[in-house]
């Protein structure tokens, strides 16, 4: 039932953002009566001289792509090899290679097996053909790591060898556009509400700041998100459906799961205020599972400092009852960060409470903690130094990043935090982490950092991360 719900709320909200259309032919006709000329411009209106740059000589040189075809990535002047399509749309295509390499010795204590030293490396390829300013074909793979999430690696410890993991899956590839730029002759003054987005094919999705779905899904969305709201500066709501590559909070796919999700978002009274909703419909084995989740983002001024704080509540609802990978709970995250005066550094605090065992809708790896901080989150190459489920459990983190040289191309982070758990047999862990970041040119980013963890009835945890991130 639930699914067939929210479907039905997906089509009532499409109508309801549909509507605006009404209220678009009223203002226009209400110009009209009143005697306005269409070349009668606003004093808001852009100007169409052109200005340019007043300063180019601290701009950085343009990042050449491992391969570009037509139109120039990021390249200034005007565009080229336009041409028109029957719609009216005009293309100027754009082909481009790029990608990152990240690779990295990662050493892992975790007081209970034995040590772990690998070399682990991953790759990520993509060739993005641009149509327009907002319409694309994204194409990806990443030929060094499986779907399951095992990247190749060298062991060193507790065995030795070589794992390959080399496969030539898709992990990325769909189309975006807006449907008011693909059909601009359905409306050429602008004056119908036909900003709809949409995108389909394999795409990563993000929920909630990935508490609710962090996942790459096929699946096919349709957003409307300059909704004409009285007393909002803008609003957002859209639906998706996937039908294949839903990943459950085990972060293993469910060959049977399809997703339905509504997300919604608008701005009013300097904060944004986010309603997501999400069914996954599977076998009874497996189980369904609703989840809904709300934030507010609002920058407060608490001692002459700006602060940016973000509420999330989210919970998981299983309605023919819990299995392995549906589980009831609620989770509760709250993260405030500020700019210390006269520095470019930044101080943060991240906070949670985790109620019975709070399940994500879709997720490809880890849990939904991972945005606590650098405790509870891997580097891409390793696993977390606290394990970032969301079941019966309490904590945070307090860091500090601190930049340096004039064009912040190095910080540190220096951070403590713990878990705490309420469930019979929980352990409790409370660590530190650091991390320090450099820029090397334009292409390369290098990381190495490290924890302790102190564990309740268990030996210390420990670790060594690294990571040569070449991005091209």
């Amino acid at each position: 039932m639930l699914n067939k719900l929210i479907i039905i709320c997906a089509v009532a909200i499409i109508a309801i953002a549909g509507s605006g259309a009404g209220i678009s032919r009223d203002a226009a006709a209400a110009e009209k009566k009143a005697g306005y000329a269409k070349t009668t411009e606003s004093n808001s209106r852009y100007s169409d001289k052109v200005l340019g740059l007043k300063d180019i000589s601290d701009l950085p040189e343009r990042p050449t792509p491992l391969f570009e075809l037509w139109q120039g990535y990021v390249e200034g002047g005007a565009y080229d090899y336009e041409f028109e399509l029957p719609t009216g749309m005009v293309v100027s295509p754009g082909l481009v290679l790029f990608g990152n390499l990240n690779t990295g010795l990662e050493i892992t204590d975790n007081g209970v097996a034995d040590t772990s030293t690998t070399f682990v490396t991953t790759l990520n390829l993509f060739l993005n053909l641009t149509l327009s300013g907002t319409e694309r074909i994204l194409i990806g793979i990443s030929p060094l790591s499986r779907e399951k999430g095992t990247r190749t690696r060298y062991e060193f410890e507790p065995g030795s060898g070589w794992r390959n993991e080399t496969n030539a899956r898709l992990s990325t590839a769909f189309f975006e556009g807006e449907i008011s730029e693909m059909f601009p002759k359905l409306d050429m003054e602008g004056r119908l509400p036909l900003d709809y987005e949409i995108a389909f094919g394999r795409q990563p999705i993000v929920s909630q700041g990935g508490i609710l779905i962090a996942d790459t899904l096929d699946s096919v969305a349709l957003t409307r998100s300059t909704i004409p709201f009285s007393g909002t500066n803008f609003a957002r709501i859209g639906g998706l459906f996937a039908w294949n590559n839903v990943q459950r909070s085990n972060n293993i796919d469910d060959d049977e799961g399809e997703l339905y999700a509504i997300f919604s978002a608008v701005e009013a009274h300097h904060s944004t205020f986010e309603l997501d909703m999400a069914y996954v419909d599977s076998t009874r084995a497996i189980g369904d599972q609703f989840n809904i989740g709300g934030a507010m983002i609002r920058p407060f001024i608490i001692l002459e400092h700006a602060v940016d704080s973000t509420i999330r509540l989210a919970h998981s609802f299983t309605p023919d009852g819990k299995t392995a990978q549906a589980t009831d709970g609620t989770l509760l995250y709250g993260s405030f960060g500020f700019a210390p005066k006269n520095t470019d550094n930044i101080a943060y605090v991240n906070l949670f409470a985790a109620v019975n065992n709070y399940a994500p809708a879709a997720r490809n790896a880890g849990g939904p903690l991972g945005i606590t901080g650098l405790l509870f989150a891997g580097n891409g190459l390793a696993g977390p130094a606290i394990g970032n489920r969301a079941n019966d459990a309490y904590g945070g983190t307090i860091g500090y990043q601190m930049f340096f040289s004039p064009k912040l191309r190095r910080n540190l982070i220096l951070e403590v935090g713990g878990k705490l758990e309420t469930a019979t047999g929980g352990t409790d862990r409370l660590g530190a982490a650091v991390r320090y970041s450099q820029a090397l040119g334009q292409h390369v980013f290098f990381e190495i950092g490290g924890f302790a963890v102190a564990q309740e009835s268990i030996d210390e945890a420990f670790g060594l991360r690294t990571k040569i991130n070449v991005i091209f």
